[in-house]
């Protein structure tokens, strides 16, 4: 005789293991996974593109000056479009972001920061002057806004030394993860062959998200054509940002731009075209002029993909 308890135990089981096998199948379908060393399954950031908020197909006809781009869902964690966007290319001032993660990593903003004479090196520079002190937050506003190459080595140079800082850069770009970021120059300049910075478009857009969530009170300086800084010498009043069209993008929450010869025009901005769900559009190797008109584009598309998704 049959004993139904111990049966229907066995049955159940047998149900309930087979449900969970195959959601896990399922699950592994829909998103990618790697398992630790401790056999635990962890879900990994998808980097598909097409966003669940953003119709991909409105830059099917997208045409840009740039080598590579790339518009980036930071609430999806996903690729809404991009050309080239895993290729590493030269960064050059978009490299500050990395100097602002960096010093904000292991200072505070209120740090002193006091401006030498070998942090200046007699180019043209509206603010910075021998002995002056800045308070670190104030200065990373002038350097990311102004594009101060000067301001990104006095930092350097006033929190533990220049080849001590652009490591601490390279193992802070690591430990994010961002593993096609390189960097050998605080402020991105390059050295005859030797590049000051290099990475992804993609990494970039990574590299803003999270300069947006840890930092915004420096990042809104850059939203500006203008902007006044205090160091101890009192007010610096009218400060130009090197994104003059940075005021044209509604609902703009970043910007950083970018040139050198070998780079070309680079240029980032932060979005949000809709209330909490921003955006990050990257363009690297474009010209000087065509890397703002590389943005406008791509800007006006990312605006044209919601159009879909409204009508719903």
């Amino acid at each position: 005789m049959i004993n139904r308890a111990r049966h229907d135990y066995i049955e159940l089981s047998f149900i309930y293991v087979t449900a969970i096998v195959t959601l896990l199948c399922l699950s592994t379908i829909a998103y990618p996974v790697k398992t630790s060393r401790f056999g635990f399954i962890i879900p990994q950031e998808t980097t598909q593109k097409d966003s669940s908020l953003y119709a991909s197909q409105a830059f099917s006809s997208v045409t840009v000056n740039a080598k590579a781009y790339v518009v980036y869902d930071i609430v999806d964690k996903k690729i809404i479009s991009g050309k080239h966007e895993n290729d590493t290319l030269p960064l050059a001032s978009i490299t500050k972001i990395m100097t602002m993660i960096t010093a904000l990593t292991h200072h505070d903003t209120k740090t002193s920061v006091t401006i030498h004479k070998e942090s200046i090196d007699g180019a043209y520079d509206l603010g910075l002057k021998k002995n002056q002190v800045w308070k670190l937050g104030e200065l990373l506003k002038y350097t990311l806004v102004f594009s101060s190459n000067d301001g990104a080595l006095a930092i350097a140079d006033g929190l533990g030394g220049r080849k001590a800082f652009v490591k601490d850069m390279n193992n802070d770009a690591t430990l994010l993860g961002l593993t096609t970021l390189y960097f050998n120059h605080p402020a991105g300049l390059d050295d005859g062959p030797v590049l000051g910075g290099e990475g992804s478009a993609l990494d970039v857009a990574k590299l803003f998200a999270i300069a947006r969530k840890k930092y915004p009170e420096i990042l809104d300086a850059t939203t500006h054509n203008r902007v006044t800084v205090t160091a101890s010498t009192g007010k610096i009043i009218g400060i130009p940002n090197t994104n003059q069209e940075i005021e044209e993008l509604l609902g703009t929450e970043a910007s950083k731009t970018g040139f050198t010869d070998s780079a070309g025009g680079n240029l980032a901005v932060v979005v949000d075209t809709t209330v909490g769900h921003p955006v990050v559009i990257v363009v690297l190797g474009s010209t000087r002029d065509g890397r703002f008109s590389d943005i406008v584009t791509l800007y006006k598309a990312l605006q044209k993909s919601i159009e879909p998704i409204k009508q719903k």
